[in-house]
């Protein structure tokens, strides 16, 4: 009788079959139990980091070559805070112990600052007592930056035109710009200077376009090559912030295109707050807005032509403050500081951006 040989093709079909069935039930499985996404892995929420050491409000803060730097603003004492705290970012973005720097040849408050060039600069801001005799001042000053982010003596530099207590500094390619702020009168003046490699500033230039609205401890920030002043107090017996938000182009020689108020508004408007832009979206925190300091933070997409889309409310801080400063660092934010319903603050509140705009951090109940 003729023997057949063994049919292995047979076996194969059937085990080639089973493996199909339980790929596609394991892709089944994935779709029905949600594929793990950025947002899946991401608590929409803020985490505290590491507090810096001397608590301060009115302060500024700034970001260098993986350094996150506090500088000036006054105690819970009214004491200006001359020292100048740092800490180096992680990569993961957490923060080390924080280290004192050098000391500000003068003490400031509503200050601000700004690092390129391998220097830091702390601009304008006011000293003296609080109060009407407070003096808002035109001084500028610059420490060299040292590798492991430690501080050179600090050293004057070129005065601002005008003294700016509560403006804000923003800073695109080697351009610094000095918005807003107060010095007898709510200003809407705007001045810029160009950085040199070897840290020194050129001669303050006062540009011939004013903002639409002139404001005070306003906030601001840079989205590619647009300027967006956002907020701020004004002088009202019924309303004391602004919601409105208005922009101005930056040419390739650093001036100013006329400013265009945005058709969109901040849904709370508010003062003392802080600005800061990731990728295409800009964002406000924090603040007051005349009855209470705000934790709310809100996000803005803007588009190809700088537009600002419309604002929502996104995830917010912790703790309730105004009197911030804000940093970022790759896409990650920093809010440091400020004052509370009750004390001044050392404490530093950090969120990354996940899709959307939102702000959060990992979640440590993924697995």
């Amino acid at each position: 009788m003729k023997r057949h040989k063994p049919n292995y093709l047979f076996p194969f079909l059937l085990v080639a079959l089973f493996a199909i069935i339980a790929v596609f039930a394991l892709k089944t499985k994935q779709d029905e139990t949600g594929k793990p996404t950025i947002e899946a892995t991401f608590k929409q929420a803020w985490t505290e980091a590491t507090p810096f050491n001397h608590p301060r409000r009115a302060l500024a803060a700034v970001t260098y070559n993986n350094h996150l730097y506090v500088i000036g603003g006054i105690d819970a004492s009214n004491h200006y805070v001359r020292t100048v705290e740092y800490t180096k970012i992680n990569l993961d973005g957490q923060l080390n112990a924080w280290q004192t720097g050098t000391d500000l040849n003068e003490g400031r408050f509503y200050l601000a600052a700004a690092a390129i060039n391998g220097f830091l600069y702390a601009i304008g801001g006011a000293k003296g007592a609080l109060g009407e005799q407070n003096t808002p001042v035109a001084t500028v000053e610059k420490a060299k930056i040292n590798p492991d982010g430690s501080l050179g003596e600090w050293q004057i530099e070129q005065e601002l035109t005008t003294p700016r207590r509560g403006l804000t500094v923003n800073q695109h390619n080697s351009h610094l710009y000095a918005l807003g702020g107060y010095n007898g009168v709510f200003l809407h003046s705007i001045e810029h200077t160009t950085v040199n490699h070897d840290g020194t500033l050129n001669e303050w230039q006062l540009s011939p376009l004013q903002s639409e609205v002139d404001r005070y401890i306003h906030s601001s920030t840079i989205s590619r090559d647009t300027l967006y002043l956002l907020a701020g107090h004004m002088k009202n017996s019924n309303t004391v912030s602004y919601g409105d938000v208005e922009s101005s182009q930056l040419t390739a020689t650093g001036a100013l295109t006329p400013w265009r108020i945005e058709n969109s508004r901040i849904v709370t408007p508010r003062f003392i707050a802080s600005a800061f832009s990731l990728g295409d979206f800009i964002y406000i925190a924090a603040g007051h807005d005349g009855a209470r300091r705000l934790g709310s933070v809100e996000v803005a997409r803007i588009d190809a032509t700088g537009r600002a889309g419309d604002w929502q409310e996104i995830a917010p801080l912790i703790t309730p403050r105004s009197g911030t400063a804000t940093a970022t660092h790759n896409n990650r934010v920093y809010i440091v500081g400020g004052i509370s319903q009750n004390r001044v603050l050392n404490s530093v509140e950090s969120a990354i951006q996940t899709i959307d705009g939102k702000l959060g951090n990992l979640a440590t109940d993924i697995k």
